[in-house]
Order: C-alpha cells, then sequence, then structure tokens
C-alpha cells in the first residue's frame, strides 16, 4: 500500500493514490495531587526499531475508546498524570538500558512537576496538541526551558494544524523537535505529499520517525526512495510481522534440529534420544543452558546438560523453553531477536493474564506457548499450519494459533490489541476475561521488565 503512495508522489504510479530520587518524589507527587479512576485507560507501548530492525526504544501512550484529539483539556491532564504515575511508580525505566522511551503527553503538561521524575538521557516527551488549548509563546517558552534541562522532544507536524498552532509559529515550534513524525498510515494527499514537497526541504537536519509501517515493502520504500532514505532513523509498525510468506521457505538447519527435539518431546521419547539430538550441536545447547539458567528464572541450582533439565524442570518446561532457540539458532540478526523479544512479552503477559484468571499451572504454561508461537510463521516466514505441522501442541494452543478460536484466543487477542493500540477491543477483551484495567496495566509493565531482564541476562 505506502509503496503505491511513494509511487504516485514521485510519478510512478499516477493511477494508484492512497529509580532516583527524583523518581520517588514525582511518584509521591503523582500520588498525592490526583486521584486516577481506575477505568481511565490502558497504557500501551510499541517497539521502536532502527534501520537494522532491531528494538531501540519503546512509545508509551495511554489508551481508552474516546479518542485523546477529542479530549477535552482536564482530560488529557488525566491521561498524562496517569502515564506518569503507570511508568515512574512501576520504576520502568530500570528496563531501558541502553534505549530509549517515547512519552506521549499533550502541551498542557509542560507545567506539571511529574516530569522532573523522567530520566533526561532516556525520554523523547511525544508533544501532543490540545484542541481547547492552542500553541502559543507561552508554551513555546515553557519547552525552551525543558531544553535547557536536557529533555528532548519528538512531534507529529501533521497533529499542529491551524486549529492549534498559528501559521506563524509553526516554524518555532517545529524547530524546537529534536524527532519528528510521520504516520504512515495517513493518505497521500494529507500525510506524504507534504512531508515531500515541504518538510524535507523546511527541517533539512531534521532526524525523522516513521510510524504504521505497514509492511516490509513499505519499510524497504523506506530505505530505499530517492531523497527520503537517510531521513529516517526509527520506525514502528507492523511490517516486523507482516512479512509476506514465502511459499519455499524451509527452516534451516538448526531451526529443524530444534524442531525436531521439540516432536521428540511430544512424542514422549527417551530422555537418551533426546540428549543425543542436542549433542550434535553444542552451540544450541549452549543457548538453551543459557536461557533456563538466567537469574530472572530463579532456580535454586545451575542446570548443566538435558538430563538434568528434563529431571528437574520436567518436559513442559523444557519444551517451552525450546521455543527461544527458534528465534536464535539463525544468526542473531535485528529482525529475529526483534521477533524474539515480541514473543518473550507476548508470552509472559499471555501467562500473568492467565494467573489473574485463576487459570490453573499448565494453562497458564501453556498460554505461555500460545504468545511463544504467535509469531512463528514470521519468523520462519511460512503458513503458521505448516510451521507448526511436525508439532503435537495441545489443542487449545492450536485452535488459538490456527483457527483464533477457543479458551487461550482471547488472551492472545488482547495481546495482539495492545500492540497494535487497539483501545476499545483491549476494553472488549478485558472485560470477557473479567480483568481490571489497572491489572492488565500492571502485568503488562511487569512482562516488559521481565523480558528485558532476561534478555540480558542470557546474553
Amino acid at each position: 500500500m505506502f509503496k503505491s503512495l511513494f509511487d504516485s508522489l514521485t510519478g510512478k504510479g499516477q493511477e494508484s493514490r492512497g529509580g532516583s530520587q527524583a523518581s520517588v518524589a514525582a511518584a509521591n507527587v503523582v500520588a498525592e495531587a490526583v486521584a486516577l479512576p481506575p477505568t481511565l485507560g490502558f497504557v500501551t507501548h510499541q517497539p521502536v526499531h532502527d534501520l537494522q530492525q532491531r528494538v531501540v526504544a519503546y512509545e508509551f501512550m495511554v489508551r481508552d475508546a474516546a479518542k485523546r484529539r477529542e479530549s477535552s483539556a482536564g482530560q488529557w491532564l488525566q491521561f498524562d498524570r496517569l502515564m506518569a504515575a503507570t511508568l515512574i511508580n512501576m520504576d520502568v525505566f530500570r528496563l531501558l538500558n541502553s534505549r530509549r522511551a517515547l512519552v506521549h503527553l499533550s502541551t498542557l503538561s509542560l507545567e506539571c512537576a511529574e516530569l522532573e521524575g523522567f530520566p533526561v538521557e532516556r525520554v523523547y516527551f511525544v508533544l501532543n496538541p490540545a484542541m481547547d488549548e492552542p500553541v502559543t509563546l507561552a508554551t513555546l517558552a515553557q519547552i525552551d526551558r525543558h531544553r535547557e534541562q536536557g529533555r528532548r522532544f519528538a512531534m507529529e507536524p501533521a497533529l499542529f494544524d491551524s486549529r492549534v498552532l498559528p501559521d506563524y509559529l509553526q516554524d518555532e515550534l517545529l524547530s524546537r523537535a529534536d524527532l519528528l513524525i510521520l504516520d504512515f498510515s495517513g493518505t497521500a494527499d494529507k500525510v506524504l505529499a507534504p512531508f515531500m514537497d515541504q518538510m524535507l526541504a523546511r527541517y533539512p537536519a531534521a532526524r525523522w520517525y516513521a510510524r504504521n509501517v505497514g509492511s516490509s515493502e513499505d519499510f524497504d520504500v523506506c530505505l530505499k526512495t530517492p531523497g527520503v532514505a537517510k531521513r529516517f532513523a526509527l520506525f514502528q509498525g507492523t511490517f516486523l510481522t507482516g512479512y509476506r510468506v514465502q511459499a519455499n521457505a524451509k527452516a534451516d538447519a538448526s531451526q529443524m534440529r530444534v524442531m525436531e527435539v521439540m516432536r521428540l518431546l511430544r512424542a514422549g521419547a527417551d530422555n537418551h534420544e533426546i540428549d543425543a539430538q542436542f549433542k550434535l550441536d553444542s552451540v544450541l545447547l549452549f543457548k538453551l543452558l543459557r536461557f533456563i539458567n538466567s537469574p530472572v528464572n530463579g532456580l535454586s541450582r545451575k542446570i548443566m546438560s538435558i538430563e538434568e533439565s528434563l529431571l528437574l524442570l520436567g518436559r513442559e518446561s523444557l519444551f517451552k523453553w525450546l521455543t527461544l532457540l527458534l528465534f536464535t539458532s539463525r544468526k542473531d540478526d535485528g529482525r529475529s531477536v526483534a521477533l524474539l523479544e515480541r514473543s518473550l512479552f507476548r508470552a509472559r503477559f499471555m501467562e500473568s493474564l492467565g494467573k489473574l484468571g485463576d487459570n490453573n499451572k499448565l494453562e497458564c504454561e501453556h498460554l505461555f506457548l500460545t504468545g511463544m508461537f504467535s509469531l512463528l510463521d514470521s519468523l520462519m516466514q511460512i503458513e503458521m499450519a505448516d510451521a507448526l505441522s511436525s508439532l503435537d501442541l495441545p489443542p487449545p494452543v492450536a485452535e488459538a494459533l490456527l483457527n483464533q478460536r477457543g479458551l487461550f484466543a482471547p488472551y492472545l487477542a488482547l495481546a495482539i490489541s495492545a500492540e497494535q493500540d487497539n483501545a476499545q477491543r483491549m476494553v472488549t477483551l478485558a472485560q470477557m476475561l473479567k480483568l481490571e484495567p489497572a491489572a492488565v496495566n500492571r502485568v503488562h509493565i511487569e512482562a516488559m521488565v521481565w523480558v528485558q531482564e532476561m534478555l540480558s541476562q542470557s546474553e
């Protein structure tokens, strides 16, 4: 789709149109200053990628069923305070390491003390206009004050139209942005044409963040279109999981060996037969033991062999950890590692939701498996049915993955809806599962922290 939009702009397809002290202090300010309603909304995050498709940042925002752009000034402030309270109180910044956070706030919140609790070296504040409070010279002065203190800002020019930004202040505001945002879900006439015809020339030194990149083809266009390719630094969207299925694609030798071990486990093969497979590939064994022995798993002793893992963990747990090897058996390219991270998040998030819903231990294990396998088709670039064909998965797992039905399907849909920023669907699914938004928010952030600890400790 996006390629055709770019073609229409370039003349190639005219027929196509389309945890510090400051953190603690700020957390206390939030707690004392505002009593947030528990149903205000969900805090969601979007992984943000670099040119190599590695995850380098997260974009945080608050969503509920109402569109924020139609909210009043008071509602905007509530959204922003929920965001600040959630991120600071849960100490989410400890998961960032060398990564960045893009935190959505309105221009109204530039005066709020909560901003003091965000680490300046880790955060870009994504400024959104409030429709009943236009940008003024006072707004620019507040931005300047924050910039002097080291804070950085990102802005989406298309959001700041004449209703909220007088023409004579447009350059004054956007020139203060450290990062400019282009939403690729917009039409060519409203978003892409102004970008190509005006923005590139007006802000020649600007670094751009491409949001809602919908496919691998669209991502390639961002990298290869003359005059555009070198301007984009960050990318977000479904392009990572939306790779075209390749009919003749095959797993490499290491992936095939992992799949064979998983098949043997499900078939009840002898322990020695399973161990023999790993003796054919010592690197796979090393990677598996590294994941299993990660401190985040809290094992009382290190596991040194496959037979030990079978005895101490059991076959279901070993099967769960083997799914990680499918993402790391190939060369650790940015895309595979990013898919692993997203799969781990889904797995942990769904497992935690299952515990909230009083599912039994085995069901929670199977929810983890469902999340881990949910991107296997994207990883291997074959149909999901073909990717799972050699495995005798538990029926609820297979039903959720292949048909989007059954006991586990709502949990998977909720995890995907959080990634896609689909607030209304999140509300509906949470209600279906009898889960409160506050509890979903908590396990959402906890799952993010767990994934980062798992990846960093197993490196």
